[in-house]
């Protein structure tokens, strides 16, 4: 998409804040998609610029593919079912099915099929709760192109409130596109015999984290990953050194302009980028999970856990918001534990692009 495309989509985009027909496009044993084409080959940069060049000037409507025909198997394993129904899975000893882990069992739905929820059972097609209502003035609008597994796209546009957080927006504007570097410049222009690179959600940004129908995470879950990928290395070397985090009053004084109480929220650790998750990440990883969208209400982030920064800002996209906190995830803490719903997406999910405006 040539740059006055995007930035006129983007102006029309902050005059209105009405919803645009971008939405979301899935696809189950490989669906036909003779309407609109969110997706392209990963390797034909120019060819999927051109498809969502040729989606903006058609302003297509939401796309939700048929799949009345699609063959796509049960959720859960027949063993978990059969324990759980005579009450003896311990005695079998069928873990998944005495926890009331049901994703893993051989019969389960098709975790790239947007039906199959988080419990790997087949429902009903997500739909999106409404926009939260605008509570502070929107400066900046972002474009957010994200990827689902190997044939699904959809954007997310998000509203940032920069005059009541302005410091916080400001780290988030750098995150999501030149990235945030917090180690001085000299030491990697100079030949100090260290590399590093600003960390990015464009550079290596996924969704490390899901927690169904509640939060979904964005971040950079390792930044030696990231820059060894971006450059086409086996890994980073030794001489790599990542970006450590943001001092925390860089955003101390900002408020918190309003609760966690409503779908389509956008969220950061109230000590600012870099300080979410356990706390215990190294460097490497203090990124990963970088800031939240909530697709509903979520307390508990309130009391100062969280600081509430912007907000989705039209229908299609919190369609799509909902759709990604649908998606199935490997249960527990990173796969690991099970019992917990919780955990890394199972499709590979990945940011494409970003593209961030200032209102006029």
């Amino acid at each position: 998409m040539t740059v006055s495309r995007r930035t006129s989509l983007l102006v029309a985009l902050v005059a209105t804040f009405a919803p645009i027909s971008w939405g979301w496009v899935a696809s189950n044993s490989r669906i036909q998609r003779d309407a609109v084409v969110l997706r392209a080959k990963k390797n034909d940069n120019i060819g999927r610029r051109k498809l969502l060049e040729t989606v903006v000037a058609g302003s297509a409507a939401l796309v939700v593919p048929s799949v009345a025909n699609a063959a796509v198997q049960r959720a859960v394993g027949g063993a978990e079912i059969d324990c759980r129904e005579q009450g003896n899975c311990l005695e079998i000893g069928q873990l998944d099915g005495a926890v009331g882990w049901n994703w893993g069992g051989k019969d389960r739905c098709d975790a790239s099929d947007p039906r199959c929820g988080p419990d790997g059972k087949l429902g009903d097609l997500p739909t999106g709760k409404p926009i939260p209502a605008v509570t502070s003035k929107i400066t900046h609008v972002a474009e957010v192109v994200i990827d689902i597994g190997r044939e699904e796209s959809g954007v997310l546009h998000l509203g940032f409130y920069g005059e009541e957080c302005p410091a916080s927006v400001r780290q988030m504007l750098q995150f999501l596109t030149s990235g945030i570097a917090t180690t001085s410049k000299l030491a990697f222009e100079n030949g100090m015999g260290v590399k590093s690179s600003p960390v990015s959600l464009l550079q290596g940004g996924k969704i490390p984290d899901i927690v169904p129908g509640k939060v979904v995470d964005f971040g950079v879950p390792s930044q030696a990953a990231a820059y060894s990928r971006a450059r086409g290395l086996r890994t980073a070397g030794d001489e790599f050194v990542p970006q450590p985090r943001p001092n925390v009053d860089d955003t101390k004084d900002d408020p918190f302009v309003r609760q966690h109480d409503v779908a389509g929220l956008i969220t950061v650790p109230s000590k600012g980028i870099g300080y979410g998750g356990s706390g215990f990440e190294s460097e490497d990883e203090a990124f990963e999970s970088a800031f939240q969208i909530i697709a509903d209400a979520v307390p508990a982030l309130d009391k100062g856990k969280g600081r509430v920064i912007g907000q989705v800002i039209d229908e299609p996209s919190m369609a799509f918001l909902a759709r990604l906190a649908s998606i199935p995830t490997k249960k527990g803490i990173k796969g690991v534990v099970p019992g917990l719903n919780s955990g890394p997406p199972l499709p590979k999910v990945s940011i494409y692009d970003v593209t961030v405006k200032p209102v006029q």
